[in-house]
């Protein structure tokens, strides 16, 4: 008994002390998290509702479910198993990582987003406590949208490069959600109605000196100066996009009607009869979107004064929870971003402007995203051996295939889950207006249709 103890105590220490030892060991733990991982996310897969959804992991298994009665029906392809504990250690954001890793793939990573989206009460508890608690610190250590930070974040997306961008926007440069009146609308189409609605909730007329809060690259400027004759002061942070800007408004023949400036809102001085700002509100981040309102109110006329504004929006049953963790999108596509709830936006209007801004139409224009978001996402694939990938090398001398093709997965996945999430209404996108009381000119139309003024 003794010999037999002590030839195994011998063995053990042989294999504790080989090189072979620790790879070994991490090797069955590896396994046996994976083995546990794997059974945990696959068990609470069961309560799947609606829609299929078949896991293919070859060598190892294939699982279904759901129902094929129901749409959408979507596969998924594991290559590496290290995709389980991503998955249940780090919930939807181990999700998109592994996507854009290449660890998963799929045919439609949209179908597959919006069927966990539809499923979502069945889905939503991936995450352990680690993982939640992760969440919540990166909520607190986020840092604010101050003006350095303001200005990190835009060019951390917006300076990327103009000519990856004009790749999937369509030749107007419009990065917001459009308005399509038809099926067979094209996406410029829809844009230039867009803004022409936006022109229109405004009432901007020949003689009215508009402030545009985030220019993006000159396409609301140059149709307000084209369609009324309007003086437009414009601002952004993002140094590429005020250079193609001013390349744009001076090729339109508007130089001498509109000015870019490189600014933050907070820096801005003077007093204007309209306020536009499209789809920039999500930049501000939750803290700041009092001020925000209060520097509106303060630079908008006192009397006739309108501002017209267009911003996503986050159901109000997950806002709360939204803004304490993260998210793919704020991780890896605009950092310091917070997309608000239409409470959040009215509350800080209301108390940032002491109740001098006053809400006056409000319209959901979210669906229209839906088509925007699948153009842009088969423009940029189609796009992007000629004009992205060139591009990418261009500007950034030391990226290899694989960071090019991690770039790639990560963008479609943007677009994805963006277009998943309007398509579910799980995202909202609202266009606003507000003025000041007393100003009946924001009635005139009402009055006339119904022969109270001549």
């Amino acid at each position: 008994m003794a010999n037999t103890l002590s030839n195994g105590d011998d063995q053990k220490k042989s294999l504790l002390h080989s090189k072979t030892a620790p790879s070994t060991l991490w090797s069955l733990a590896g396994s046996y998290l994976t083995t546990t991982c794997r059974t945990l996310v696959l068990g609470k897969l069961k309560g799947l509702h609606t829609g299929s959804l078949t896991i293919v992991e070859p060598g190892v298994g294939v699982y279904t479910f759901g129902t094929k009665k129901s749409a959408p029906s979507v596969e998924i392809r594991v290559l590496d198993s290290t995709f389980w504990p991503r998955l249940l250690l780090h919930g939807p954001m181990g999700f998109a990582e592994a996507f854009m890793d290449g660890i998963i793939t799929c045919k439609s990573v949209t179908d597959v987003l919006e069927l966990l989206i539809i499923n979502r009460d069945e889905t939503s508890d991936y995450n352990t406590l680690s993982s939640w608690a992760l969440s919540i610190a990166s909520g607190f250590y986020r840092a604010t949208n101050s003006l350095s930070v303001s200005r990190s974040n835009v060019a951390l997306h917006y300076d990327l490069s103009n000519e990856i961008f004009a790749a999937f926007l369509s030749d107007d440069m419009t990065y917001s959600c459009p308005i399509y009146a038809s099926a067979t609308d094209s996406l410029e189409a829809a844009q230039i109605r867009k803004l022409d609605r936006i022109i229109e909730q405004a009432r901007i007329t020949a003689t009215d000196h508009v402030l545009e809060i985030g220019t993006g690259w000159g396409s609301f400027a140059i149709e307000a100066v084209r369609r009324t004759g309007c003086k437009v002061t414009s601002i952004t942070l993002s140094k590429e996009q005020k250079e193609e800007a001013e390349v744009r408004i001076k090729a339109a023949g508007f130089n001498d009607k509109i000015e870019v400036f490189l600014r933050d809102y907070r820096e801005v001085k003077g007093t204007y009869d309209r306020v536009v700002s499209i789809e920039m509100i999500e930049h501000v981040g939750r803290e700041n979107l009092e001020a925000y309102f209060a520097c509106v109110s303060k630079l908008l006329a006192k009397k006739r004064g309108v501002a017209v504004f267009q911003t996503s929006t986050m159901p109000e049953t997950r806002y709360e929870a939204y803004c304490r963790g993260t998210d793919f999108i704020r991780k890896h596509i605009f950092p310091g971003a917070n997309v608000p709830s239409i409470a959040q936006i009215i509350a800080s209007m209301h108390k940032g402007s002491a109740g001098n801004l006053i809400l006056d139409k409000l319209e959901n224009i979210g669906g229209h995203y839906v088509k925007a978001l699948k153009t842009w996402r088969e423009t940029f694939f189609s796009n992007f051996s000629a004009r992205i990938r060139p591009e990418l090398l261009k500007n950034n001398s030391g990226m290899s295939e694989l960071d090019i093709e991690v770039f790639k997965r990560k963008w479609e996945y943007y677009f994805s889950i963006c277009e998943a999430g309007f398509k579910t209404k799980t995202l909202g996108c609202v266009m606003f207006t507000l003025g000041r009381e007393g100003n009946s000119e924001m009635i005139q139309d009402i009055l006339v249709e119904c022969g109270q003024i001549p």
